[in-house]
């Protein structure tokens, strides 16, 4: 029994060293170093270090910063460039951020009319060029984005001219069953008419004319003209401005306006 209970303490002891001497030395860590964090739950995060508090390692990955809890960290790996880095077993998939302002380029898989649409209709699209941060691609070329119809209206007859907002909330990345929550949006406002109502309005007047003075002469071409103009009038007044009108796979850009994290499969 003693020999068996000795045999149990010195393997709990061997556990417990181990454990220790897996735990990263992440106050050793300089500001501005290159680093290859690994997280329990597999995440790999590189980035600069930024600074080191008694929580968190604080990374700075292109334009932004991330704040990596310490209890979270089981590795941590200084980077030298041009180096692969010797990765542990536990590491799953790289996280990349794509920063806020950041432009997707997408096909529309829904069609889109200010005329007909409605708040809350459901939109969709796909990235027609991959996304890529620091030379990763991270979000491939048929990603899929979906929305609504955030905002509508519909172009009036006498002013008012036809627009709309769409808001993409969700991206799926292609070829992986991962999910993000995403804050995008387009908005687009129909052309004004002036001009051409101006044309038809003329165009009315002028016709009025010809035709007045073909019945009545000099004094029938001038209420020809008056006649014709308000005619031209009446036919702006009466028709509706352009609506904006999008058909399937028309190409817009959205903006970010948050940053979000994607993962990446390793290998």
């Amino acid at each position: 029994m003693k020999k068996m209970s000795h045999y149990v303490g010195l393997a709990m002891f061997l556990v417990f060293t181990a454990a220790c001497g897996s735990q990263p030395e992440m106050d050793t860590v300089a500001a501005g170093q290159d680093v290859a964090l690994t997280r329990a739950d597999g995440g790999v995060v590189e980035g600069k270090v930024a600074s080191v508090d008694d929580k968190s390692v604080h990374l700075a990955t292109g334009r932004t910063t991330r704040s990596i809890p310490k209890d979270q960290i089981v590795d941590l790996k200084v980077v030298d460039e041009g180096k692969p880095v010797d990765l542990p077993p536990v590491a799953k998939f790289r996280e990349y951020t794509v920063p806020e302002g950041t432009a997707l380029s997408l096909r529309l898989a829904t069609a889109i009319n200010s005329g007909t649409a409605r708040v809350e209709d459901r939109v969709e699209a796909t990235l027609t060029e991959a996304v890529s941060v620091g030379g990763a691609e991270v979000l491939p070329t048929g990603s899929t984005l979906e929305g609504t119809v955030a905002a509508v209206e519909a172009s009036g007859k006498v002013k008012g001219l036809a627009s709309i907002t769409l808001h993409f909330t969700s991206l799926a990345a292609a070829g992986r069953d991962d999910r993000y929550d995403i804050n995008a949006t387009y908005s687009e406002t129909a052309e004004a008419t002036k001009g051409s109502d101006a044309k038809k309005i003329g165009i009315g007047a002028g016709a009025g004319a010809a035709i007045g003075g073909l019945l009545g002469g000099k004094g029938g071409a001038a209420k020809g003209a008056v006649i014709g103009g308000g005619a031209g009038t009446a036919v702006v007044l009466s028709t509706r401005g352009e609506e904006v009108e999008r058909p399937a796979g028309a190409r817009l850009t959205v903006m970010l306006k948050r940053s979000i994290d994607v993962r990446v499969p390793i290998g």
